[in-house]
């Protein structure tokens, strides 16, 4: 007889990223921040002269630039790829040396703003987190012969990292269009709202930027292919997708999550009462 795989899924991972763009942070608890996000991601962003956010979509030379973020004391550092120098600053007390070191990184006039309600979130009123198994990371990395486990899950960037499940176990997170699934990690209550779409940041190396040419396509051939039976994602048009897009409510605020954590389905919602929700 064929033997019974036993789901027991739990946080396994947690990643902030406390620039926008820039290198994660691994911890091992976190709080849900006011934002509706965990605090302190996505806290800071660098922008150009117009406000843009300077990200991994409109400036391949983000994935060139390294980072490191003390918040308890306040100190940011950076660094080229290419180098080994760090080059450290206070947060409040040398933005302007923080915005001439970034300036001339970038060759542009950039700075680096703040938002501690975790605004500079790409859908901030849809996906305070996004959710990815460590099945799913395995599964991916083994389509593209370049990719190891840890490269694929930075070109990714999860919030949220789960284990215990088969690959894909997280498409149970959503349904089709308009409905929300209702799920607990310990006692916060959360809502997955949609897969997320991906874009071109996923096609390039983490670390230099250098880009698989038909990424997207052979992604989206590979997912397909290896869809659950029970998932709606062919109900969204195509097959770049990967992690899930999840609401935290307001009544969440100031809860904890860590490592180890129960995740556990506890129903099914529609989706208008979420603000601002499409």
């Amino acid at each position: 007889m064929p033997q019974t795989i036993e789901i027991k899924p739990e946080l396994s991972k947690i990643t902030i990223y406390p620039v926008k763009s820039l290198d994660g942070v691994s911890l091992q608890k976190a709080q849900v921040g006011k934002g509706g996000c965990l605090l302190h991601d996505r806290e800071y962003a660098i922008v150009d002269a117009e406000g843009d956010f300077v990200n991994g979509k409109s400036n391949a030379r983000v994935h060139s630039l390294r980072s490191g973020i003390d918040i308890e004391n306040g100190m940011i550092s950076f660094r080229d790829e290419e180098e080994t120098t760090w080059n450290t600053f206070h947060l409040q007390k040398e933005i302007a040396g923080i915005n001439e070191y970034l300036s001339d990184f970038f060759k542009m006039p950039v700075s680096l703003v703040q938002n501690s309600a975790g605004r500079f979130m790409d859908i901030p009123d849809v996906a305070g987190i996004t959710i990815l198994s460590s099945a799913s990371l395995e599964a991916v990395s083994g389509w593209f012969s370049s990719m190891d486990m840890e490269e694929t899950r930075k070109r990714f960037r999860a919030t949220i990292e789960i284990s215990g499940v088969p690959a894909f176990w997280e498409d149970k997170l959503f349904l089709e269009e308009e409905t929300a699934v209702e799920f607990r990690i310990g006692d916060l209550t959360i809502y997955g709202i949609s897969p997320r779409a991906r874009c071109v940041v996923p096609t390039r190396n983490p670390q230099t930027g250098e880009v698989i040419h038909g990424f997207p396509k052979s992604f989206a051939k590979e997912r397909a292919a290896n869809l659950p039976a029970w998932s709606t994602l062919n109900e969204y048009g195509h097959f770049y997708y990967l992690t899930v897009n999840c609401y935290i409510p307001e009544t969440e605020t100031g809860k904890w999550i860590s490592i180890g954590d129960e995740i556990k389905i506890t129903g099914k919602k529609h989706s208008n009462p979420f603000r601002n929700i499409p």
